[in-house]
């Protein structure tokens, strides 16, 4: 869009084009909320965040493709992806509602009002229906509720999305084969992770690195810490190479986390390597798993 626009004619008013997204930092995502300077107009572009998430005066017509990214889950792969699908018809009632909320304003659907009508969903799928249910499995299970596939859920997920989860914390040694809660399954409840995330904390200190576990929990516990502006793409690789580890993802992010605290938290550090970092975020963390340092000694017992 900016490629078209510095081509454009130069009589057209200026456009300044800002994105808007979860993962953009802070501080760029300020800049929708200022004043536009004098004779330009903003163009916002933004994911389904600004349905409900932003109000942004002045915002007088909205153009809505009618998709969207949705975190959904893989039962096959045992992964989270974003994926690209149809939205709901009240998201797309979401969407139109951000114009003219100031003043009069205009809404230009890129779909026909059949489809509308006939083949978008009345409601977004519920997120229990799309995500990992490793947790939910874990806590059901601690309530002494037995079958879970005949359970009387308000909006019941699938079948094999619920039989992958008890199968993925088979693995973990939570379950065992009778489908109950191992003595490490009901430890692994007190946890406010998920199940692998808490399984390492125990096998950290099983293994006497608990902190470095610690560490890295904490980094796989809060949104991607890597930033790649498309017009910095080849800098931000660059300085991403730095701090790779060949032999681990988890312990290329444990090596920034050292780095960065050995620069004693400096945002302009982390803004010059293209790292989304926060001292808050480290406090966050650290009010987060600090408090299970308490229990996981005794609970590393299990494992002898």
């Amino acid at each position: 869009m900016e490629q078209m626009v510095s081509s454009s004619n130069k009589e057209v008013p200026k456009l300044l084009i800002l994105p808007v997204y979860s993962q953009l930092p802070a501080d760029l995502q300020a800049k929708i909320f200022q004043k536009a300077e004098d004779g330009a107009r903003k163009c916002i572009v933004a994911t389904n965040i600004a349905e409900t998430s932003l109000t942004v005066d002045g915002i007088f017509y909205v153009i809505d493709t009618g998709y969207g990214k949705m975190k959904v889950y893989n039962p096959r792969m045992g992964m989270d992806a974003l994926q690209v699908f149809p939205f709901s018809q009240a998201a797309a009632n979401q969407r139109a509602g951000r114009a003219g909320r100031t003043g009069p304003g205009t809404c230009y659907r890129l779909y026909t009002e059949s489809a509308y009508l006939n083949e978008m969903l009345a409601s977004p799928v519920p997120e229990i229906q799309r995500t990992n249910l490793g947790n939910l499995v874990l806590l059901l299970k601690s309530l002494k509720v037995e079958n879970l596939l005949n359970f009387d859920f308000i909006d019941p997920p699938p079948r094999d999305n619920i039989l992958n989860s008890m199968y993925q914390l088979l693995m973990l040694g939570a379950l065992n084969n009778a489908g109950r809660l191992t003595e490490l399954g009901w430890k692994m409840v007190e946890f406010p992770l998920d199940p692998p995330l808490a399984k390492m904390l125990l096998m950290g200190e099983h293994f006497g690195c608990l902190e470095e576990v610690l560490t890295i929990v904490s980094m796989l516990s809060v949104p991607s810490v890597f930033f790649r502006p498309k017009d910095r793409a080849e800098e931000s690789d660059a300085a991403r190479e730095r701090f790779f580890v060949p032999e681990s993802d988890h312990l290329t992010l444990y090596n920034v986390y050292q780095q960065w605290k050995q620069h004693d938290y400096r945002g302009d550090w982390c803004n010059d390597h293209f790292f989304k970092l926060k001292k808050t975020w480290e406090t966050d963390c650290s009010l987060q798993v600090r408090p299970l340092l308490g229990n996981i000694q005794p609970l590393c017992m299990v494992l002898s």
